[in-house]
Order: C-alpha cells, then sequence, then structure tokens
C-alpha cells in the first residue's frame, strides 16, 4: 500500500460555512485515492477574496506542481476559479459543485447581507433552521444528514459569513473564465433553490477551455449530501 503522504492532495474548499464539515458524506471514499483535506477558513470578521486565495496558497506551495485536485461548492467555486486564475500550475484539476462566477439574483443577496446579521438572535435562527430543514427535506436529504447540517452550521462564524455574503455580493469572474486552464469538471443540479446550478454551469462550461459538464436534473443544492452521490466515483480516473 502506498505511503499516504504519496497520495495527491484533494482541497475541499467550503461554501457559505467555511468549515469543510459538509464534506463528510464524502471523505471516506475520497480517502482511499487521495490526501483529503476539507479546508477551514480562518475565523475573521473582514477578508477579500485575495486573503482567501492567499491563504490556500500558503499551505500548498510545498505540493508537487500540477497534482492538486480542488473542489470547491457554491461560494467556494469563487475561490477555486480565483485560485485557478492565480495558480494554475498547482491544480491537476478543478471540481466546481453548484456554484458560480458571479451571483445573477443581486436583489436577493443584497437582501441576505442586510439581514444576516440578525442570525445572532435566537429566533431568527430557528426560523431559518426550518426552512432550510423543509429544503434539504424536499431535495431528498435524508433525516439524519439534515440534522448534521443543522448541527454544523451552528458552529458558524457569523461576522466571517456575513462577509462571505458580501463577497458573493460583489466579486465578478465571468470576464475571465476564458483564461482558465485548469481541466475544470462542473456538477450542477436541477432543483437547486439557492444558486441557479443549470444555467451558471452552463455558461461556465461554455467559456472555460477544457471543461466538462455533469448535470443532476433531481438533485437539489446539497449535491454533497444526496443519497447516491459519490465524488470520488467520477474522479475514480484522475490521477491514473
Amino acid at each position: 500500500m502506498a505511503d499516504e503522504n504519496d497520495k495527491p492532495l484533494a482541497l475541499l474548499i467550503p461554501g457559505l460555512d467555511g468549515t469543510g464539515k459538509l464534506y463528510y458524506r464524502q471523505m471516506s471514499r475520497l480517502s482511499k485515492a487521495y490526501r483529503a483535506q476539507p479546508w477551514e477558513f480562518y475565523p475573521r470578521g473582514f477578508f477579500e477574496l485575495s486573503d482567501l486565495i492567499e491563504e490556500i496558497a500558503g499551505i500548498t506551495e510545498a505540493e508537487k506542481p500540477g497534482s492538486i485536485l480542488m473542489v470547491a461548492e457554491s461560494f467556494g467555486g469563487l475561490i477555486g476559479l480565483q485560485f485557478a486564475l492565480n495558480y494554475p500550475e498547482r491544480l491537476r484539476r478543478l471540481v466546481l459543485i453548484n456554484t458560480f462566477p458571479y451571483y445573477r439574483r443581486q436583489a436577493r443577496i443584497r437582501l441576505a447581507c442586510l439581514l444576516a446579521g440578525l442570525l445572532n438572535k435566537r429566533a431568527v435562527r430557528v426560523f431559518k433552521d426550518s426552512i432550510v430543514n423543509r429544503t434539504l427535506a424536499s431535495e431528498g436529504i435524508l433525516p439524519q444528514d439534515r440534522a448534521q447540517y443543522l448541527d454544523i452550521i451552528k458552529g458558524v462564524y457569523l461576522p466571517a459569513y456575513c462577509r462571505r455574503l458580501q463577497l458573493i455580493r460583489d466579486v465578478d469572474l465571468r470576464s475571465r473564465l476564458k483564461e482558465i486552464r485548469v481541466p475544470t469538471w462542473i456538477f450542477a443540479s436541477g432543483r437547486d433553490k439557492l444558486v441557479p446550478s443549470m444555467t451558471e454551469a452552463r455558461l461556465m462550461a461554455a467559456a472555460i477551455p477544457d471543461s466538462r459538464l455533469y448535470e443532476f436534473p433531481r438533485a437539489g443544492h446539497a449535491l454533497l449530501l444526496t443519497p447516491g452521490f459519490d465524488l470520488a466515483g467520477y474522479l475514480s480516473h484522475d490521477f491514473q
């Protein structure tokens, strides 16, 4: 058996939660072929997208050139795209899951930015959790995974969460997609209620020169928690 350190790094970039813990359902299978590392961002209240990129750059600089598999979901896709632009020589492949280069629903995200600070009030959190639970249930997420999801997001550092919403509002990478030279796989769900994932995925696939699109018409935004979805299965030949 190969030494664990000989495996290529699979760096798993989180969405709005910022914890990386929502990759838990995929870890066992991914760890057979990779050093699977869910990334948790440093808990700080203000940062730019460039700060998050450099945070990741610092922990990947010792990796073999062209060896890293970067998986990025939702908000994390902005980080994955920008990292591929800044450090293409480090990546073997970029995988984007239910994400976007620009969040077009500006009225919605501006409202979310305004209301996010109220999540420090218990009644608001309970109301939000009830909506999230119903949404996940409608996407076919199992009860135990819905419970674990809600448990994970309880620990999210609120100032950083609010700042990530602001970055979603402000960042626009559409004009730079054609510059990405890293092989890119794009996964999109048809029942995503948070992101128009199918639309965004098709636009990204058309703009990124070396890209491949996978569509899941019956899945929702939480594709990583969807029963039967096996990320490692799609990646099984990636480093062979």
